[in-house]
C-alpha cells in the first residue's frame, strides 16, 4: 500500500477536528457539525 500525500493531509484534517471537538466553547450545532465531519472522513478513509 502506497501512502500519499493526500493520506496525510486526511489524517492531518481528521487529528484536528478530533482536537476541534474537545473544545469546551463550542456550541451544539457545531459540535454536531464536526462530529459528522469526522464521521464523514473517516468512511473516506475507510476507517469505519
Amino acid at each position: 500500500m502506497t501512502y500519499t500525500c493526500a493520506d496525510y493531509r486526511s489524517e492531518m484534517i481528521l487529528a484536528g477536528l478530533k482536537k476541534r471537538l474537545c473544545d469546551p466553547s463550542l456550541s451544539k450545532e457545531e459540535r454536531k457539525e464536526v462530529q459528522k465531519q469526522i464521521e464523514t472522513l473517516e468512511k473516506e478513509m475507510g476507517l469505519e
